[in-house]
This record gives C-alpha cells, structure tokens and sequence, in this order.
C-alpha cells in the first residue's frame, strides 16, 4: 500500500528539509564560485597575451570534457592522498564530503561559464574595442571599466540555465555521502519501501526549484537586458 504520511512523519520530514537546504547552499556557494572563476578564466581566453590564453584554453578543455562525477571522485578521494596524514584528518573530520562536491561543481561549471564569457566578447563590436583603446585606457581597464558589465548583462540568460545545471548536478554529491536531497530521499525509500512518494517528492523538489529559479533569473535577465543583445 502507498503511504505519503511517510514524507512527513517525524524524522523524516525535519530530514528532508535539511537535505533540501543543504542541496540549495551547495547549489548557492557553487555558482558564486563558479562565477568567480569562470569570469576570471573567460578573461584570460580573451586576453592579449598568448599565454594566458593557453592557460585559461586547457582549464576549459580539462573541466568541461572530464564527466562532473570523475571529478568528484578524483577530488574527494585522490585529493588528499596527496596531503600530508594530519591535513587529510582535518579534511574528513570537517566535512570534506560537502567541500568536496562544492569544489567539484564549481571547476566543472566554471569552465563552461568561461566558454560564455569568450563567446559574450564576440557579441561585442569592434567599434568599442577601439573605442575604449583611443580614450587611452589598457585591455585590463577597457575590461574592467567598459566590456565587464555589457558582458555579464549580455551573457545573463547562460549563467541563469548555468545556476539550474549546477542545482541539478548536486544530487551526485550524494555519490560520496552527502545528505542532500537524493541521498536522504533514497535512504528513506530504503528504510521505508515506499519507493513512489519519495521518489515522487524528490521529482517535484527538482522541477520546481528549476522552474523557481529560472523564472527568478528571468526577471533579472528582463530587468538588466541590453536592447539589442542577446540578454534584450
């Protein structure tokens, strides 16, 4: 027999809440990682010197090819054996599986975040690119100062289908042990054989967290849209 009362009889329903929160901050500090880093590298692919370029090309060919669970296995569990015995303890007394998997989600999606921050500068004409160099300012300043806004403006709608994709690849966290949504949800099953109302619950946790999110990121995409450009 079906028993939904199995989604929220205690524990279960104070567990499935804290996996979903925990899904969400994963999600959260991964995409402002990935930012970071992805705006960081999508610069360096731009830049005027040859090897930063080359640089930023293979960070984007290793993290965007290798599968997103690779990564995580390589650095949950090859990471620190390369550390020495008390810094690995440290690790895995601290909760080296929920860094491990925020690390893991972040390179991956940095990557393809870089991918759109070089293809954001092929939006942008010539025209400005000489005009910023005729007011006298260097590639760096022009960037900084001019290009780095209309960029992110423009390139908004990837880094909103970017925030879904990472919310998304959380639930491999639970590959090595974390309490997210899809390893609570698949416990509880285990325990409980009620496998069509948690399996149903974590279906719907999903689609609508997407949907909230992308409609959220719309708003802003609307909001900060460049007339013209591919965010308009």
């Amino acid at each position: 027999m079906i028993d939904w009362s199995v989604l929220w009889q205690p524990p279960n329903g104070r567990n499935l809440l804290e996996a979903l929160l925990l899904t969400f901050q994963i999600a959260a500090i991964s995409w402002v990682m990935s930012m970071a880093l992805g705006i960081g590298i999508g610069l360096m692919r731009a830049a005027p010197i040859a090897v930063l370029r080359f640089i930023g090309t293979v960070y984007v060919e290793i993290f965007r090819n290798i599968p997103l669970l690779v990564q995580l296995f390589f650095v949950y569990f090859i990471f620190p054996r390369i550390l020495p015995v008390f810094a690995r303890q440290v690790l895995f007394n601290y909760g080296w599986e929920v860094a491990a998997s925020i690390i893991t989600l972040s390179l991956y999606s940095s990557a393809k975040i870089a991918e759109l921050v070089k293809s954001g500068f092929n939006t942008i004409g010539p025209g400005l690119h000489m005009a910023a160099a005729s007011s006298g300012l260097t590639w760096w300043q022009s960037q900084r100062h001019i290009f780095l806004n209309l960029l992110l403006r423009t390139i908004t709608p990837g880094l909103a289908s970017e925030f879904v994709t990472i919310f998304k690849g959380s639930s491999l966290a639970m590959a090595v042990g974390v309490a997210e949504t899809t390893y609570v949800t698949r416990q509880l099953g285990t325990e409980t054989f009620q496998w069509l109302p948690v399996n149903v619950y974590a279906s719907a946790v999903y689609l609508l967290c997407a949907w909230i999110i992308a409609a959220a990121m719309l708003l802003v995409e609307k909001r900060i849209a460049v007339p013209g450009r591919i965010g308009g």
